[in-house]
């Protein structure tokens, strides 16, 4: 069985292969790849669970399930209108034609942003293929689609890029039925002709009044095809419309329509009808993912992020491109992060992987789970919660620890609803204010960054401020504002208590609002009482949420998010393990006395590091044979420095022959391991060389 893990995905970059594996006895089973993995990795092993790394990922897959499917939800949403618009703009793209044309125009979409998420266009080429659109009344069901993707790679020149085109759709015959043709009568794979013919075989099969499948073509990353291939493209193909109903999807990177046309001459746009459609992105696509994944009632995710990890994200989608993989990257990271800790084995429940109460409590009773239940017990309580405890310990045994746990993560939870429900308050007032024409209620904080600051409780100053204003509402605007709240209340979940009580609060006031309109003709009171009340309420709920206890297992609060895994660089730390393998390997002996940084003997590095210094004293190409001798060289120098200090080595007393087949075998594995990792390139030219890939030089 191999050892790498069936969740790594192989078409990776760089793929993590656990150390030491030839140290292990193993017998191939998954237990036995876990093993492996531990040993590999486990940053906290001082206070950590026995076996519990390999538990805690298997609970980062599924809290990071739970919130990737929410946001794939939430970007689909927001991505649904515009998918639907593309496909109906496709589907009657023949139809509305204006009439008195001299020639007929080349339909074409150009869909800007389609870098900032590589899934809308497949949306888009899955529903034309399933032909899913929302039908309107009296419109005539929309026609099938036959589609075909064209890539940069797929078109150097005007005939590739027929031919890709052509291939595309007449390699898949109707009906599935193969149409076979004689090479010497059939005409050439790029000639549009013959995808003129294969189009009318295809028209005369259609059954009913059905209208022919349309001809869509995706050309993806539009910005790298070649300009003059693609006017080209366009020109032969406009010379054939609307005998073939061809129709170009362009997939443009920038969020603007603007490159096609400064890009291309007017005599090709002439022959074009272009509609452009824009991708959801910016700082307001962010907003409303983060703001629907983690601030919304309806959704409670496993693992709350923390501000650090917002702050960083927002810093990101403002420096690069809110892009929906960069924020999926950004937040897979954080979930990863966070299930170092030992402690977010709790995440979901207390018992450590078991099926009941009692097998946990054994489990953490394991002499071996000692350093665990040690951190678990400093960190449940504070040493002030325990001096001011005059009954002595909070819980007197394993059992009462566990359910601490839960009861800790019943008030995370409870606090959090809660400084989710105020957050919303505070949002909505504050927009209901700005459209009453109260300006000063806008902050100068953006929405990301009121929601970074409400999980510090940092929005004391912000909801004083809104209290305030409330208290000089006249009448007519308090009733407008309340109106907005019921509203409001009335989408959330109504079997909350909470949002019940908050709910029955405005109503209250609302109610004494219109009854005191009748007798009454000031509202100051019914004002300033409902001010009071916002002011204390935003206060109360908006908390520092790392002030709750064991907040650690549940939310990522102000660590700092790991921003080297997002950018590695795999090539520069190979080269520096190589060149300095003492800073990345434990030393041994008299060895280990030696600073890190020092340069030591090339005869007591392992074999890689040896064969890579040699190669970089070496030219661009590289005789094997003479690697092979300076190689030879420092290994006899090795041995000789064994053998004056009395360790035994391997082949020492070994005949000669012996000992040439050892330094043989010791140099192929190392050239092997070189080019294994990528820094050696084999010629066709000379069998007995090979080229270098690096020339970086050592400091």
């Amino acid at each position: 069985m191999s050892l790498i893990r069936e969740d790594v995905d192989p078409s990776q970059l760089v793929i993590y292969l656990p150390p030491d594996e030839t140290s292990m006895e193993h017998d191939g089973t998954e237990d036995d790849a876990d093993r492996l993995l531990v040993q590999g990795y486990s940053p906290f092993d001082g206070r950590d669970l026995p076996g519990g790394y390999v538990s805690r990922f298997n609970l980062y897959k599924a809290a990071w399930k739970g919130c990737l499917d929410r946001i794939q939800h939430i970007v689909n949403s927001l991505h649904a209108p515009i998918v639907n618009e593309i496909v109906r703009c496709v589907h009657r793209a023949y139809d509305d034609v204006l009439p008195g044309l001299p020639y007929a125009e080349l339909p074409v979409v150009a869909v800007s942003g389609c870098s900032m998420s590589q899934g809308f266009i497949v949306n888009v080429a899955s529903q034309l293929e399933a032909n899913q659109v929302e039908e309107i009344a009296d419109e005539d069901p929309p026609p099938g689609s036959y589609i075909t993707h064209l890539y940069p790679s797929d078109c150097p020149n005007i005939m590739s890029a027929m031919k890709a085109l052509i291939t595309g759709f007449v390699n898949r015959p109707p009906d599935g039925q193969d149409m076979k043709r004689k090479p010497a009568t059939s005409l050439a794979n790029y000639d549009i002709e013959l995808l003129k013919v294969w189009h009318g075989v295809l028209r005369d099969a259609t059954e009913g009044p059905e209208a022919p499948p349309q001809l869509v073509v995706f050309l993806h990353d539009f910005e790298q095809f070649d300009q003059s291939v693609i006017q080209d493209v366009f020109c032969v193909c406009s010379s054939y419309v609307p005998q073939l109903p061809l129709i170009f999807v362009l997939a443009l990177s920038p969020p603007h329509p603007s490159f096609l046309h400064a890009t291309f001459p007017q005599s090709v746009l002439s022959l074009l009808r272009v509609d452009a459609f824009t991708v959801p992105s910016g700082t307001g696509f962010l907003e409303r993912v983060v703001a629907e994944t983690f601030f919304d009632l309806d959704f409670e995710p496993d693992v709350m992020v923390g501000p650090a990890t917002l702050d960083f994200l927002t810093d990101f989608c403002c420096r690069n491109s809110a892009s929906v993989e960069g924020v999926l990257l950004i937040l897979q990271l954080a979930h990863l992060k966070h299930f170092d800790e030992p402690l977010t084995i709790f995440v979901q429940d207390e018992l450590l992987g078991t099926s009941s109460a009692d097998l946990a409590t054994k489990k953490l009773s394991d002499p071996n789970a000692a350093p665990f239940l040690t951190s678990l017990f400093s960190w449940s309580f504070a040493p002030q919660e325990l001096a001011s405890n005059e009954e002595g310990w909070p819980v007197d045994d394993v059992s009462g620890l566990l359910a601490s746990v839960a009861e800790a993560r019943t008030g995370f939870f409870s606090h959090l609803y809660r400084l989710k429900l105020a957050f919303g308050m505070m949002r909505k007032v504050q927009r209901v204010m700005l459209d009453l024409g109260y300006r000063s209620a806008e902050t100068d904080k953006t929405p990301l960054e009121m929601m970074s600051a409400s999980m510090r409780g940092g929005l004391a100053r912000e909801g004083k401020y809104l209290g305030a204003m409330v208290k000089k509402l006249p009448g007519e605007k308090l009733q407008t504002l309340l109106r907005e709240l019921l509203s409001f209340l009335d989408e959330l979940p109504d079997h909350l208590d909470d949002v019940r009580a908050v709910r029955q609060r405005v109503a209250t006031t609302a109610e004494l609002l219109e009854g005191g309109g009748e007798g009454t003709s000031d509202p100051s009171p019914i004002a300033n009482k409902f001010g009071d009340w916002l002011m204390g309420y935003l206060q109360e709920h908006i908390i520092n949420l790392e002030d709750l206890r064991l907040w650690e297992i549940w939310h990522t609060g102000s660590t700092p998010f790991p921003s080297e895994m997002l950018n590695p660089a795999p090539r520069a730390s190979i080269v520096s393990a190589l060149l300095q393998p003492q800073t990345f390997l434990p030393l041994s002996g008299d060895d280990s006395d030696d600073s890190a940084a020092q340069r030591l003997p090339i005869w007591k590095l392992p074999d890689a590091s040896i064969l890579f210094r040699r190669y970089l004293e070496a030219g661009r190409m590289i005789n094997v044979y003479d690697l092979y001798e300076s190689f030879s060289q420092v290994i006899e120098s090795q041995r000789s420095h064994l053998a004056r200090d009395g360790s035994e080595s391997d082949g020492q007393t070994a005949d000669d022959e012996e000992w040439k087949m050892h330094v043989q075998a010791r140099f192929v594995r190392a050239l092997h391991t070189l080019d294994f990792i990528g820094l050696v390139k084999h010629t066709g030219r000379k069998a007995d060389h090979v080229m270098r890939t690096v020339y970086d030089m050592p400091e």
